[in-house]
């Protein structure tokens, strides 16, 4: 009787999706939502002091694999002073909310190079993004950088210094 329960309910089931099919309802998707992240300005201390540009260009699949690119460039007061070292990494982790964003990435390479050898992606930072309403709006934070198994997911985190520049969330 209740291998008959079972198939019963299955059927109905399976009947009641193809319905809402037909008149245009979908059911829900098990698969998960494809997110992405662009990011590309400069991390301000203080008004007009600018200390960090920031690039990344990153997207999470609808099977959760998350690919992309960052790049991180220190800056000397301004955009037009860039310092010569960057840091680069793939992106492992894209959380995207509303107007809120958040991706880490393992520290892949710097230039000039000052990884270990055998240490690369040892260590890991999480970027947070906070769009906001007007063109100054716009906050940034920076977690790390810390030991890459420390990264539970990526949830954000604080974003305290203003961001200069264009934040792109689907």
């Amino acid at each position: 009787m209740t291998a008959f329960r079972t198939r019963t309910l299955a059927a109905s089931g399976l009947a009641a999706a193809a319905v809402l099919a037909s008149v245009g309802v979908a059911a829900p998707a098990d698969a998960a939502e494809t997110k992405s992240l662009k990011i590309s300005g400069e991390l301000e201390i203080a008004p007009d002091l600018e200390v960090l540009e920031i690039k990344a260009d990153g997207v999470t699949d609808d099977q959760g694999k998350t690919t992309g690119t960052y790049v991180a460039t220190l800056l000397a007061g301004d955009d037009d002073n860039p310092l010569p070292f960057k840091v680069k990494g793939p992106i492992t982790c894209i959380h995207t909310d509303g107007n809120t964003a958040s991706l880490v990435y393992p520290i892949a390479a710097t230039d000039p190079n000052l990884i270990p050898a055998g240490l690369s992606e040892a260590l890991a930072v999480q970027i947070t993004v906070r769009k906001g309403a007007g063109e100054d709006d716009s906050k940034v934070g920076v977690n790390g950088p810390a030991p890459t198994a420390s990264f539970n997911g990526c949830k954000p985190a604080a974003t305290p210094f203003d961001f200069d520049g264009d934040i792109e969330i689907k």
